[in-house]
């Protein structure tokens, strides 16, 4: 037995997906936080029992009067070809014909509990076809460089975006799951719902998760980064089968420029600078500090004379504002600076 049939063969598993509660939460999220490697199966076994899921169909007022008067005039009308049959075998089959007279009766109770219910989702569905269909719209924020917004999520769950991000969510989650897209940098507070696992596709990756923290950069020239900060996630290729698991500390990275996935442990005071308004650079060149100090302050910034400039930058600057980190750093790399607006010069 592998383990999705272990888990679709366990009731108590059926039982917390079809009725979930309280008690079975925290001993299913314990269980998976003592035994992360199960987190992909658990989640496959999980969409196999909510989808075989429906909603019970109740016949309507005189339904199953209407199909038992229907199976009755049938059962007479067998039991008169059943009484010319017997008035032609003979008396050594008889025995024989008297049992059988027994089946039209069992026919009918089975056919009652079974008719009524097909009768009635037939007629259930016609109906429904005439029911208008629920749209559900698609709701999109872009971030603009220089800003960032914090908002929550229809399902209660928290979201951080960095500026330059754009972000896309339904306004009401599916039953069976939470999918949203988002490009740039995010963070997130996942809202716990153990029934409706919470995915992020970006990047070409889709990071899912049910009740956890963690940070998701994506950039189209340097590519992705998810950094796991509590509980569990899976982090898998939207058309390929790789797949990785992250516990808290680790952090999933694919790296366009080398081709390169690797999950590696990672500094979440580095990793969530951002979110608290601090810029951190550790060894950066002149192209990495131009590239982040437009994105935080939605500049543009020219260079001059710098072709022969090679910088490994490191500073800490906690909500500066941009003429003071230029001035703080005019005096480490010796250049001029001159602020016109949005419009940044550097002079080497």
């Amino acid at each position: 037995m592998n383990k999705i049939e272990f888990f679709l063969t366990n009731p108590e598993f059926v039982r917390w997906v079809k009725e979930s509660d309280k008690e079975l939460d925290e001993y299913w999220e314990r269980w998976m936080e003592a035994n992360p490697e199960a987190f992909p199966d658990i989640l496959a076994a999980k969409e196999i029992v909510s989808s075989i899921q429906f909603e019970e169909l109740k016949p309507e007022a005189g339904d199953k009067e209407d199909v038992l008067a229907r199976i009755l005039k049938d059962n007479e009308i067998a039991n008169k070809e059943q009484k010319t049959l017997k008035s032609k075998g003979s008396g050594q089959n008889k025995g024989i014909w008297d049992k059988l007279g027994q089946l039209p009766r069992i026919a009918a109770i089975l056919f009652i509990s079974l008719s009524i219910p097909l009768y009635y989702l037939i007629s259930s569905s016609d109906k429904s076809n005439e029911a208008q269909v629920e749209v559900i719209q698609t709701l999109n924020k872009n971030i603009a460089k220089g800003e960032k917004l914090s908002f929550t999520l229809p399902d209660g769950t928290r979201v951080w975006l960095n500026s330059g991000s754009t972000i896309s969510y339904p306004e009401k989650f599916d039953f069976d799951q939470r999918v949203i897209k988002m490009e740039g940098e995010g963070f997130f507070e996942i809202e716990k719902d153990s029934l409706r696992p919470f995915k992020v596709v970006s990047g070409g990756f889709v990071t899912t998760a049910l009740g956890t923290s963690f940070n998701v950069k994506t950039n189209k020239t340097s590519g992705l980064k998810v950094s796991l900060v509590t509980g569990i996630v899976k982090v898998e290729g939207e058309n390929s089968i790789e797949e990785y698991l992250l516990e808290p500390g680790l952090e999933f990275i694919d790296d366009l420029k080398s081709g390169k996935k690797t999950v590696r442990k990672f500094n979440p005071d580095k990793v969530l600078a951002w979110k608290e308004g601090r810029i951190i650079f550790e060894n950066a060149s002149l192209p990495e500090v131009v590239m982040t100090l437009e994105d935080w302050y939605g500049v543009e910034i020219n260079l001059v004379n710098a072709e022969n400039v090679k910088w490994k930058f490191s500073g800490e600057y906690q909500n500066q504002i941009l003429d003071n980190v230029l001035n703080s750093m005019s005096f480490i790399e010796k250049f001029n600076y001159k602020i016109n607006g949005k419009n940044i010069e550097l002079t080497f």
